[in-house]
């Protein structure tokens, strides 16, 4: 039941009651809500604040809005596991699922100022710039960038990345070891571009993760920056306090260190 003496809005406690009933399975995806005025009825609450709960869970991916038809219980969120250095492709075969890409970009370019300090290459070095947009079944989930210097792989301007994995390509073509990736993590927000490629409305929440992929050298042999759906992906990570008590005094505690 929902509290109406809580400083917690009343619109947020029904929102997490659904979201609960849904973890529960009492709700499974696909299942259509009932309507505003049944949920305020059975609530006590008004249709607005019903209203505001399932546009909330709606903005979230939690719930699917469809115009004329209703709400229903979106598919649940994919979890990219970053505590595994798993490429794209690898993720989602993972799951079952079925990747596919859109090679929108894949030439041999200088490489920028701001990405030549973090491969550690000079700064008229040649990377092989590769921007992809990346989907599951039929539904595209992020749009990735990528630079690599081409002395650590050649071949690697050479192959259709439409249908190869990059990962694959850096260990079987070029021998490569990868080992770790340093990532970091924000939210964003899809600009004009990205809602077109995306299909969903400007404006939409992103998360962004950029960083640095490494051999087992500690070499840096890819940079990479990957725009994410927010609706439809999560994030897993693993924390150790051990870490920071054992840390020198004065240590970033922002710095989140990913390796295989």
């Amino acid at each position: 039941m929902l509290d109406k003496h809580s400083p917690i809005p009343l619109y947020y406690q029904l929102a997490e009651l659904i979201r609960d009933q849904i973890r529960q399975g009492e709700w499974k995806p696909g299942d259509q809500l009932p309507a505003e005025r049944i949920l305020s009825e059975q609530h006590g609450i008004s249709r607005m604040t019903a209203r505001q709960a399932i546009s909330y869970l709606v903005r979230d991916g939690t719930l699917l809005a469809r115009h004329g038809l209703g709400t229903f219980v979106a598919e649940p969120k994919l979890t990219y596991d970053a505590l595994h250095l798993l490429g794209f492709t690898e993720e989602i075969m993972r799951r079952g699922g079925k990747a596919s890409s859109r090679l929108l970009d894949h030439t041999v370019v200088p490489v920028p100022p701001r990405v030549a300090s973090e491969l550690q290459v000079e700064p008229d070095a040649a990377v092989v710039k590769i921007v992809r947009l990346r989907l599951s079944d039929t539904t595209p989930l992020l749009l990735e960038t990528i630079f690599v210097p081409v002395r650590v792989c050649p071949a690697l301007q050479h192959e259709d990345m439409a249908i190869r994995s990059l990962y694959s390509v850096l260990e079987q073509q070029c021998g490569l070891t990868l080992k770790q990736a340093r990532q970091t993590l924000e939210a964003t927000i899809a600009n004009d571009y990205e809602s077109q490629l995306f299909g969903i409305a400007a404006g939409t929440p992103m998360i962004l993760l950029e960083g640095i992929t490494a051999d087992d050298r500690d070499c840096p042999v890819e940079y990479f920056k990957a725009i994410y759906r927010g609706d439809r992906f999560k994030f897993a990570f693993e924390s150790d306090r051990s870490v920071w008590t054992e840390s020198a005094p004065g240590m970033p505690r922002v710095n989140i260190l990913l390796s295989s």
